[in-house]
């Protein structure tokens, strides 16, 4: 699972599958539905921290993205947008969206403070796309679709990063390095593949911070394929009372 601070929680085709029109009507209302995203993510980021984390704010970077954390964000992003809309032309249509949006992400709330915060003691951050670049080799001309993951103190691996889509001419192969390690990260792993859903593990062991891996004369190997990220080791939980009101 994601963490809460490696970015986006829901994504724009989750959107679209709660309202199959919502494209529509981003288009029509002029709403940007990933500044949506980004302002959702950031409101929850604020509750989260007044009711678990006003004494050390920094811990929101240990909360793990458990399934009713997903909804409660893509629920409160949908009811943003339809406030938008709403607010623009008092349409009564919008109101009873954002009405039942709203209600939606209460649920999704309360199920998550019942359930608890996910947490981890060891953040493993999701690194940034990585850089790519061709080096000489014996291999044919091909695309290739590689992702990274850091692997932390104990062992535990972060979210894969976003794809880079590397297209490697005919006599070389692609080269990976990763950007700047985080503090808590003591390898990474690469994952690649010929296509985006068929990215396999590299490596046989966590490379090391600050080295290369460039793709042997073997070919690709076939190791397993990318996580989603870290397990919450523990669970946050507030009195029940806090939830009613």
């Amino acid at each position: 699972m994601a963490l809460f601070t490696d970015g986006s929680i829901s994504t724009l085709e989750e959107l679209r599958g709660y309202e199959s029109a919502i494209y529509d009507l981003a288009s029509t209302e002029r709403i940007d539905l990933s500044q949506k995203l980004i302002l959702a993510r950031q409101e929850l980021g604020v509750e989260l921290t007044s009711l678990f984390f006003s004494d050390s704010p920094d811990q929101l970077e240990q909360v793990v993205v458990t399934p009713p954390l997903h909804l409660w964000h893509t629920f409160h992003t949908l009811a943003l947008t339809y406030r938008d809309a709403y607010n623009s032309h008092l349409n009564d249509r919008y109101r009873g969206k954002w009405q039942e949006y709203e209600r939606m992400a209460k649920w999704a709330s309360r199920s998550l403070f019942d359930t608890g915060i996910g947490m981890t003691s060891d953040p493993v951050p999701q690194p940034a796309p990585p850089i790519v670049s061709a080096a000489s080799g014996m291999a044919g001309a091909a695309m290739y679709w590689i992702r990274v993951t850091w692997v932390g103190m104990r062992g535990d691996e972060g979210s894969p990063s976003e794809p880079v889509v590397f297209a490697a001419a005919e006599g070389s192969v692609p080269t990976v390095q990763t950007g700047e390690a985080p503090a808590s990260a003591s390898g990474w792993n690469v994952y690649a593949g010929l296509s985006n859903e068929d990215g396999r593990l590299q490596n046989e062991s966590p490379i090391v911070v600050g080295a290369t891996w460039s793709l042997p004369a073997s070919g690709l190997a076939t190791g397993r394929r990318a996580g989603q990220g870290q397990q919450p080791s523990s669970y946050l939980r507030i009195d029940r009372r806090l939830q009613r009101g």
